[in-house]
């Protein structure tokens, strides 16, 4: 496994180079998302994340998210939640925080993927999530040198993720501790509401890739690299570059 390690440290010292100059737009979140078992197949759900903006000078978003799914199997889960952002926003040169509110469902396939000759086999992970978001929109207008909101819009957002992690360790059955990839990519479609948002079906993509360690069965922690393209209501795609740091609970 000499190879990974080496290819994790390259990644860590490409993004640590990245980060030192000081003229490139690079935002940072910093993320928590916790799993509480009330039952084998009940589970609650508690994230949340704060962001900041390309400049790093002022927090961007922050967000919470919470619900519950229910675990019918080590391969398919089905649930449903709540989000709230809260995110900065610029009309006319003035700046103020809106809130978003989200009801969200969701379902998760997961299976194990083999990798590398039949004699050398590497188990993966490879999980599909696809979430259907009900956003409930702040419609914002400029009044007295700041946003006041007028009104709410509603709107439809389906997200599939796909991701994939690589233990860098020799694993039997369970990945229970050691050092790993993450390769994950996620698609944002627009498929109601769309006058409210960019006007377009596609809304964004985001790509990531990402170290991390285990610690044991209950606990990671990652440090990733993401790349973030908007497409915005004049037909451009903004690209942002994010780099993550993420805790991972089961309880």
């Amino acid at each position: 496994m000499s190879f990974y390690k080496q290819l994790i440290l390259m990644m860590v010292g490409m993004i640590t180079g990245y980060c030192s100059r000081s003229q490139v737009a690079l935002s940072g979140w910093a993320t928590t998302n916790n799993q509480i078992a009330f039952t084998r197949k009940v589970i609650y759900q508690l994230e949340a994340s704060v962001r900041t903006d390309p400049k790093r000078q002022q927090l961007q978003t922050f967000l919470f998210r919470t619900g519950a799914f229910i675990q019918f199997s080590n391969r398919w889960s089905l649930g449903g939640g709540y989000c709230l952002i809260d995110n900065r926003r610029t009309i006319s040169g003035i700046t103020g925080y809106a809130v978003e509110h989200q009801a969200l469902e969701q379902v998760w396939f997961t299976h194990p993927v083999n990798i590398g000759s039949r004699l050398h086999q590497h188990r993966t992970q490879m999980r599909h999530r696809l979430r259907l978001e009900n956003r409930f929109l702040p419609r914002l207008e400029q009044a007295n040198n700041s946003l006041k909101r007028t009104g709410t819009s509603f709107a439809n957002r389906l997200r599939y993720q796909i991701r994939e992690q690589i233990p860098l360790v020799s694993t039997t059955n369970d990945f229970e501790k050691g050092m790993y990839l993450i390769l994950q990519n996620e698609f944002f479609f627009n498929i109601s509401g769309q006058r409210y948002v960019n006007g377009k079906v596609f809304d964004q993509n985001r790509s990531l890739v990402a170290t991390g360690y285990r610690f044991n069965r209950k606990l990671d922690l990652e440090l990733s690299y993401m790349l973030r393209v908007v497409k915005d209501a004049s037909n451009r795609n903004t690209r942002e570059n994010i780099l993550q740091v993420t805790a991972f609970s089961r309880l």
